[in-house]
């Protein structure tokens, strides 16, 4: 985007040059109401993405639902989840493990931003008062 788009008439150097005038007019247009239909379109791949998005879900539902040629393989499925109960612990329990691991992440960075802007203050404090001391000594 140039500068004339991003920046007030006001803000922009006064210039004399009659095209940097006009560029500064063309960028300040307001189009009518209803100008540009984008909405339409919008709406429409919304409407589309959401009808894919049923039949799949519905598909998926229905294939689940229907599906009694997995239950030899299901039941395998089932019976050594029953036989290992650390591994259906682990299960239920990674989604508080992950996050756990978010907020110690968040938490850590907290605590490296907070060191650092008493970093910052204590190195601020220090110049102060080198520089009153250098005063002083004058």
């Amino acid at each position: 985007m140039s500068q004339a788009i991003l920046t007030p008439p006001s803000a922009v150097a006064p210039s004399n040059d009659a095209s940097s005038r006009d560029a500064l007019v063309a960028a300040a247009e307001v189009n009518p109401a209803d100008a540009h239909k984008r909405g339409v379109m919008r709406w429409g791949y919304f409407l589309i993405l959401n009808a894919i998005a049923s039949v799949l879900a519905v598909a998926f539902f229905v294939g689940v639902f229907y599906a009694e040629s997995l239950d030899p393989y299901l039941q395998g499925t089932y019976d050594w989840l029953l036989g290992h109960p650390g591994a259906t612990s682990a299960m239920a329990f990674s989604p508080l493990a992950c996050s756990m691991l978010v907020g110690y992440g968040y938490s850590s960075r907290a605590r490296k931003r907070k060191a650092a802007q008493a970093a910052r203050e204590a190195a601020a404090a220090r110049h102060q008062a080198a520089s009153t001391a250098v005063e002083s000594a004058e």
